[in-house]
């Protein structure tokens, strides 16, 4: 909500010393672009790092908030000990994916100390086709307005 007041004080801000219109909409324009290539970043980031993790097995033991953490993730064991997975738990589906009874395929990040489920994996793919594409569509609509390249 901060950042929202924020926004509208700065284009009053602008309106008040005689900015055009389509200036700050190009404005606009330039910080959603940028929220974009932020997201295909950690996209890519994340992917990246999915290459160098190990298939390991583990059991489900719970969904529960992490230490450091706003979002409620699944933990699994491996052996032995006790991991988050690495995004949140998928929302209204948790308890019909997520079986006790059950031995998962995973992947483990020994650096991270955190497992990629099979949601997890699912989530970088789409997440990355979906950021490029709507990095390189906004791109192209920027060009189009023969601001950029």
């Amino acid at each position: 909500m901060e950042v929202i007041i924020g926004l509208i004080i700065v284009i009053i801000i602008c309106k008040i010393l005689g900015v055009s219109n389509f200036v700050l909409i190009l404005g606009v324009l330039g910080l959603i672009e940028l929220i974009i290539i932020a997201m295909t970043l950690f996209f890519i980031y994340y992917t990246l790092h999915l290459f160098f993790t190990q298939k390991r097995e583990a059991s489900f033991t719970k969904i529960d908030l992490p230490k450091k953490g706003k979002f409620k993730v699944a933990y699994y064991i491996i052996d032995g000990e006790e991991y988050p997975c690495i995004f949140p738990k998928e929302s209204g589906i948790g308890s019909k994916v997520y079986k006790t009874d059950k031995i998962y395929k995973v992947r483990f990040s020994r650096s991270l100390k955190k497992v990629y489920d099979k949601w997890a994996v699912i989530t970088c793919a789409v997440g990355l086709m979906f950021s490029i594409a709507a990095a390189i569509i906004t791109l192209g609509i920027i060009k189009q307005l023969g601001l950029f390249l």
